[in-house]
Formats: structure tokens, C-alpha cells, sequence
């Protein structure tokens, strides 16, 4: 192992361990999604929440691991991702398959894409978003969550807005404990570490599901093989099309 991996803990990061995580929080909580925590009279909690930012593929598998655990966990879709898009065929058939698993979405909005000034174009935009993926994928949006929010975006601190429960809201920065691993690392707490203690009677976690690999690996790597594997993916795919029409890939 090198440093950084010792530094960062690059070994919390595999699927088997999203397994054994799951299972010792079951221990001490009980897994709710946002719709339900109006409803929700359990003492500790845990709203579990994916932002897609890179891969579809290590979602679906993630939501597999979920289904098996018998939690539920929401999934933030970003509709101007570089990295997949929803309306290719395979990308809809995963994120298909994830609703049809029981798992709720939501919107991952992007402000920075919309240039998003106030809350007036914030509830336009979240209103295309939430019809566009209800169309999509036949089901109800109620949550969404901001993308990389800067200082100016945090101050949209309503608990709702068009309806639609805001994950960066007052009540949730005020009262539920938050853990992320952004960036493929810890930054402010370690996640092992919140659930062993379970200090915090209420939890809100932050997983991106492509730092999520079956082996150990730094967050480099994982984002290389992201975009490489993408890469190979549309390289393949227009090989095949001019094979099934019959036609020549030219070249010098």
C-alpha cells in the first residue's frame, strides 16, 4: 500500500465493503428516503443518498448491493453529465432497472450549467428536470440535490422548493449529521468510523457510486477508467454500426 492509500483509506472504498458498512448500520439505524422523514418516528436514521456524477454502471451495482441489504437509497441524476448520458439505450436500461429495484431518484441540478441566479429560475429549471426524468423513467421525483455547489448556490436554504425536498436545506445542515466522500475520499469524517459510534441520531451520507470499485484503487485510477472505458464504449459501438451496414471504416 502506498501512503495516500494509507492516508485516505483507499481500502473503505470497494463494494464489499459498501456491503459490511450497510450491514453494521442496520445495527443501530434504520435506512428512510427523504419523502419519508416527516413520517419517520424511529430515534436514528439514515437518508442514504448517491449523486451519479460518473458512472451508471457502479450505481446499478451498488443498488444491487442495497436490494440484497433490503435498504433503500436515493439516486441524484445529472442530466448535463460528461461522463453518461440517460437517453442511451444502456444508461436508461441501468437507471431503469435501479426504479424497478425500488430505489427513488432525484435531480442532481447543475446551477453552474443553468447559470442559475434566484430561486425563480432554480424552480424553472428543477420543473423541466422533474418532468423530463418522471417521463423518462415513469416515476415520481420529490427530492433533489445541488451539484458542486458554490457559496452563492448554499444560500438556497429553503426546505422545498417547487414542491421538491432541497438535500442542502436548512433543516438538514441544521439537524442531520452529513458524511461524503467526495472526490473519492473522507473529507470531514470517516463513514466506518459515524456508524460504529453512532453518535448522531440522524444521518445523511453522500456516496458517488464511482469511487465504489470491486477492487482497491486510488480516486485517480477510478475517474481514468471512467473516461477510458467510455472511450472504448462509442469506439466499439460505431465499429459495430459500420459492420451492420456494411460499410468501411477509412482511414489514411
Amino acid at each position: 500500500m502506498s501512503l495516500n492509500s494509507d492516508k485516505y483509506n483507499f481500502e473503505d472504498f470497494t463494494r464489499d465493503n459498501f456491503k459490511k458498512l450497510i450491514r453494521e448500520a442496520k445495527k443501530n439505524y434504520k435506512f428512510i428516503t427523504y419523502d419519508e422523514i416527516e413520517l419517520n418516528k424511529e430515534k436514528k436514521i439514515i437518508l442514504l443518498r448517491h449523486d451519479v456524477d460518473f458512472s451508471v454502471h457502479s450505481a446499478f451495482k451498488l443498488a444491487q448491493i442495497e436490494k440484497e441489504e433490503n435498504v433503500k437509497a436515493t439516486f441524484f441524476i445529472w442530466l448535463q453529465s460528461k461522463f453518461y448520458n440517460p437517453f442511451e439505450k444502456e444508461i436508461f436500461q441501468k437507471i431503469k432497472s435501479i426504479v424497478e429495484m425500488g430505489h427513488p431518484i432525484g435531480i442532481h441540478l447543475d446551477c453552474e450549467f443553468h447559470s442559475l441566479n434566484n430561486e425563480e429560475e432554480i424552480e424553472k429549471v428543477l420543473q423541466f428536470e422533474k418532468q423530463t426524468l418522471e417521463n423518462l423513467f415513469e416515476t415520481s421525483i420529490s427530492v433533489f440535490s445541488f451539484h458542486n455547489p458554490n457559496a452563492e448556490v448554499l444560500k438556497n436554504t429553503n426546505e422545498k422548493y417547487l414542491g421538491l425536498i432541497n438535500t442542502y436545506s436548512s433543516y438538514f445542515r441544521n439537524n442531520v449529521f452529513y458524511c461524503s466522500d467526495s472526490n473519492g475520499y473522507w473529507r470531514f469524517h470517516r463513514l466506518d468510523d459515524v456508524i460504529k459510534e453512532a453518535k448522531n441520531d440522524k444521518l445523511q451520507i453522500l456516496l458517488h457510486p464511482e469511487w465504489w470499485t470491486e477492487e482497491i484503487m486510488s480516486p485517480k485510477e477510478k475517474v481514468w477508467r471512467s473516461i477510458n472505458s467510455r472511450a472504448e464504449n462509442n469506439i466499439n459501438w460505431y465499429k459495430n454500426t459500420l459492420e451492420n451496414h456494411g460499410r468501411e471504416n477509412i482511414d489514411w
